[in-house]
């Protein structure tokens, strides 16, 4: 089975994110935005500790996710 495209990308930022310790901001398909830091994740779903508590995400359930401050610019 082919990779979807852009896995591969999703995880790169996932794991930036879990590496950084960076709270990120992940947009559902419902259209719900999560934001938090990323504890784990695997091929099927991603760990997050939010202000509510710990969330677990099914990537296929993932409509977008970004950085939720901006990256520093480099000088």
């Amino acid at each position: 089975m082919p990779k979807q495209y852009g896995a591969i990308e999703q995880n790169q930022l996932i794991e930036k994110a879990r590496k950084r310790s960076m709270a990120i901001q992940i947009f559902l398909k419902s259209g719900v935005p999560i934001r938090g830091k990323v504890i784990a994740h695997d091929n099927h779903s991603v760990f997050i500790v939010t202000e509510q508590g710990q969330v677990l995400i099914y990537k296929h359930a993932i409509s977008s996710l970004s950085p939720s401050r901006p990256p520093a610019r480099k000088r």
